[in-house]
């Protein structure tokens, strides 16, 4: 007969060894080489016209829709051991895929490779200035109900083939998508630079029905650029663009300019200029309306100091020289901001939603 402490120790026994069943390690283990990390994501048209329904791999088609897209997916190269990976197509693998449905043009990848699309690391969505035209709120659906899909992925306009700046070469050595995402670290300390919107961003504003901007990227001789901003309607439809001296009045109104530098003409000589450069910014909007009229104020103070100065005999230390450049830098800042003002009312969008500062304040 058992005694009571063997007896509960062979139940401990039983217990660890059942578990042992249901704790088995990395039973779905995949090695990160084999795991496909769609980093970037390209929409464009599809080129040359196709019998209706079929993706690019004649055998994989889709029951209803038609070959219209063509999306490219950018995936990482890993490398073992010693070898290192070169700038460009190098450092990545590319898959494209054509057809209506997003979720199928995925799904059709894995005819191509051996490689499942993951996208929980994806850093960009790059759609064509055309395609972005036509709208993007449809397509969007798929990648808002995948649940990997993470709400930061930064969103952007290209006015060529978003192929392009997905299989363009760099002169570094990165991966493409990585780098687009990389170079937006920057967006603080220049004035000009687009301010980054994300997948989360668009879609609370696809469903709220309101206008929204998103960044256009460039890939010129191996280089990147985000500067310029794709405008939309309220019905997900690029219908313009702002410049780069509009983008500063935008993140003025917006409340995100913070720091960079701003150049003038030099106000003791035209032909020279004065750059100044903002530290930090107080930006604050009101709305008026009084008698059926409505207009807004734009209050900002900025501290920063004289970067440069091409007028070498001028006294930089004079009061007056200092007044005179606050004042022509406060008529520069001006112009752009009534710039990208007066654009927003010749689309009739609401990219800055003014009309949420008039209701609190006037209840209606």
């Amino acid at each position: 007969m058992l005694t009571r402490r063997p007896l509960r120790t062979w139940l401990l026994f039983g217990v660890m060894l059942v578990l042992n069943f249901f704790i088995t390690g990395c039973w779905d283990r995949k090695e990160i080489e084999d795991r496909g990390f769609a980093l970037g994501v390209g929409i464009d048209h599809v080129v040359t016209t196709q019998p209706k329904g079929q993706y690019d791999l004649p055998s994989v088609t889709q029951e209803f829709g038609e070959r219209k897209y063509q999306v490219t997916f950018e995936l990482p190269r890993f490398r073992k051991g010693e070898e290192k990976s070169g700038g460009g197509t190098e450092s990545h693998y590319i898959f494209m895929g054509e057809g209506e449905s997003m979720f199928q043009i995925v799904r059709a990848i894995s005819a191509k490779t051996y490689f499942s699309l993951f996208f929980e690391e994806t850093q960009v969505l790059i759609f064509s200035e055309a395609v972005a035209k036509e709208g993007i709120s449809e397509i969007l659906d798929y990648f808002l109900r995948n649940p990997g899909m993470r709400r930061k992925v930064g969103l952007f306009v290209t006015p060529g083939r978003a192929e392009d700046i997905l299989t363009g070469k760099l002169k570094v050595e990165d991966v493409n998508s990585i780098f687009v995402s990389k170079i937006l670290k920057n967006v603080n300390i220049n004035p000009r630079f687009a301010s980054l919107t994300n997948l989360g961003d668009i879609a609370e504003a696809i469903r709220g029905k309101k206008s929204f901007v998103m960044a256009e990227v460039v890939l010129e001789n191996g280089e990147i650029k985000v500067t310029k901003t794709a405008i939309f309607n309220n019905q997900g439809k690029m219908i313009g663009e702002a410049d780069e001296q509009e983008v500063v009045g935008g993140r003025l109104i917006r409340k995100k300019l913070k720091e960079g530098v701003i150049s003038i003409a030099n106000p003791a000589n035209p032909e020279k200029l004065a750059a100044f450069e903002i530290v930090e910014a107080k930006t604050s909007v009101s709305s008026h309306l009084e008698g059926g009229r409505l207009w807004f104020t734009l209050e900002a103070d900025f501290a920063g100091n004289l970067g440069e100065n091409t007028e070498i005999d001028q006294k930089t230390l004079d009061p007056t020289f200092l007044s005179a450049v606050e004042e022509q830098l406060a008529a520069e800042l001006t112009r752009e901001v009534l710039a990208i003002y007066h654009k927003e009312q010749a689309l009739q969008v609401e990219v800055f939603d003014l009309g949420a500062l008039v209701r609190r304040k006037n209840y209606c």
